[in-house]
């Protein structure tokens, strides 16, 4: 399964090239240039700008793509890939290209270090968001012919549905991810712990929204309003900005349900199991109380005491397996951060070896 990513980095273009193309990193040399070569494309790319007269402003543009830890590839033949998909993509025209291949523990990768003028017309690099999708199906396509996973946004590597916090921006992804860690603290990840923690339990709206009022969120959930809105109190009073956050977004966060009809769902589930439980104890106060001997009497006590016991033991055990999915899912989610930590420092490594400005000087495959 190959991913396609944009690296939003501050990194000046020197030390991005510096990055991808550490020796540590590309132990095999799989380093190729698109219209530059490697051994000197930071000279080369320099030129090209100072040639235009554009040194200014944005200086590259930084892409990875990545292959899952348990996908059967060679890193000859990602590079490989890499070097297809940098030649065929039309807005890279004339712009110099480094291509690195890094083999980093259990997963493959490939560096696209793209150079912001280009070489024959001195034009900026325009890159949209449907420049990105046509990557990202090329992509695909690529994985499809070679027989590899095609990803589906939400579903893992085996086709599971996800649960692991997601955002499409890196700096709300790393903000979040620390805070899932507990590096620091996240108004964000605070109300969706508050919502899991109170759904757990409330039995209506109202009071799922008293319950979010005790811990100091406000819940703006109103019948004519598609999404629902929760709101810290806390930072709403300190004058935060971000102080709110929609239903949907943090669905998208975090790849689970935090809407109106999944909620909803859950307060009917915790009625039925309140009233049922309810239930089972009158009848069993009933049965006690009919018992016509003392012992009678005693041996129904006795089993209201142990059907109690179960039941509080039931609850605790559904508390700890809770508690245990959250702790295997923030390993898991540690696991990936450091996987995607890598990843995106390799986006500023590699990218060598293919094509000088008028022929290809790469790396033979």
């Amino acid at each position: 399964m190959a991913v396609i990513k944009a690296v939003s980095s501050k990194a000046g273009i020197g030390q991005a090239l510096d990055y991808v193309t550490k020796e540590e990193k590309t132990e095999e040399k799989l380093v190729s240039g698109l219209h530059c070569d490697p051994e000197t494309v930071k000279d080369e790319m320099q030129a090209t700008k100072e040639l235009w007269g554009k040194t200014g402003g944005r200086t590259y543009k930084h892409f990875v793509q990545s292959y899952h830890a348990d996908e059967w590839i060679t890193p000859e033949q990602a590079h490989r890939n890499a070097l297809e998909l940098a030649e065929n993509t039309p807005a890279w025209k004339g712009f110099e290209v480094l291509i690195a291949t890094h083999k980093d523990r259990r997963h493959i990768h490939s560096h696209f270090i793209v150079n912001s003028v280009n070489y024959e017309n001195g034009h900026k690099l325009q890159w949209s968001s449907a420049d990105l999708q046509d990557l990202k199906e090329r992509c695909n396509i690529q994985s499809r012919e070679q027989g590899l996973h095609i990803p589906e946004k939400g579903k893992t590597f085996e086709g599971a549905d996800r649960e692991e916090t997601v955002a499409w921006e890196k700096e709300t992804y790393q903000l979040l991810k620390q805070a899932e860690q507990g590096k620091v603290k996240s108004y964000v990840q605070e109300i969706a712990l508050a919502i899991l923690d109170c759904k757990e339990t409330a039995i209506s709206r109202k009071q799922f929204i008293e319950q979010m009022a005790d811990r100091g969120y406000r819940v703006d959930w109103q019948d004519n309003h598609k999404y629902i809105t929760f709101t810290d109190l806390a930072r709403e009073q300190a004058g935060e900005k971000a102080c709110k956050i929609r239903d949907n977004k943090l669905s998208k966060y975090y790849n689970m349900d935090f809407g109106k009809g999944e909620l909803q769902r859950e307060f009917e589930v915790n009625s039925r199991s309140k009233e049922n439980t309810e239930r089972a104890r009158e009848q069993l106060r009933q049965s006690a109380h009919r018992g016509t001997e003392p012992s009678d009497r005693g041996s129904a006590e006795a089993n209201i005491g142990t059907f109690l016991n179960k039941l509080n033991a039931d609850e605790r055990a559904s508390e700890e397996k809770r508690d245990h999915k959250i702790a295997e899912r923030a390993d898991r989610e540690a696991v990936r951060e450091r996987q995607r930590a890598e990843a995106e420092r390799a986006v500023r490594e590699r990218k060598a070896r293919s094509h000088s400005k008028s022929r290809y000087r790469g790396p033979e495959l």
